[in-house]
């Protein structure tokens, strides 16, 4: 008896052949790592109202909480209202009846959660994503400790602002960073809330 012919044998051979030699040429290509915020970066800024020394440590990989402590110099005339030394000030009657002023360098905490939006767009482009140099949305929250000389007539109330903003960070050198933010702020004392925006520019140190 003759054995039965598989002609189907030798394609099927041939095949398993090619698909070998093939996947034996390839080389595969690890993807590249996806950039991630700075584990932790402290620095040491100053903005045109004061200095003020933080540190950032990731809580996610675009994420980081940022808490630091500052001196803002806060100032106040009902004659000229000032559009940006209020920071840490509530008018509470804007008709009081008598000029005041008052300023005094005051010390304040800073918390911030802050999720970085184009850190990866930035590194793909081939940017300097160090010291997470991107754009950033963030939670913001301050406590002031100022003495009642600012706080010096009636109708002033200490303010705690919390409010969001959106900036940006972009690096200077090796060493520097220089950041601009814009946002809208809460400002919360014992008799009133008050809502103002806020813009801020900065000049850093980093580490």
């Amino acid at each position: 008896m003759k054995p039965a012919k598989l002609p189907f044998i030798y394609p099927l051979a041939l095949f398993f052949v090619f698909i070998g030699s093939v996947a034996h040429g390839q080389t595969i290509t690890p993807a590249a790592p996806t950039p991630q915020v700075e584990k932790v970066l402290t620095a040491v800024s100053f903005n045109y109202l004061g200095p003020a020394l933080t540190q950032e440590r990731r809580i996610g990989p675009q994420t980081t909480a940022l808490f630091g402590v500052g001196a803002h110099y806060s100032f106040y005339s009902s004659d000229s209202p000032p559009p940006f030394g209020a920071r840490f000030i509530n008018v509470v009657d804007k008709y009081f009846g008598r000029s005041y002023s008052t300023h005094q360098w005051v010390p304040y905490l800073v918390g911030e959660v802050r999720h970085y939006t184009r850190l990866f767009e930035r590194s793909v482009r081939g940017r300097d994503v160090r010291a997470n140099a991107a754009n950033y949305v963030a939670l913001v929250g301050e406590v002031p400790f100022a003495t009642g000389d600012l706080i010096n007539v009636p109708n002033l109330a200490l303010a705690y602002p919390v409010g969001v903003k959106y900036g940006l960070r972009r690096p200077v050198g090796s060493s520097f960073y220089l950041e601009a933010s814009a946002g809208m702020f809460v400002k919360i004392s014992a008799v009133q809330r008050t809502v103002q925006p806020r813009l801020d520019i900065a000049f850093a140190w980093h580490r």
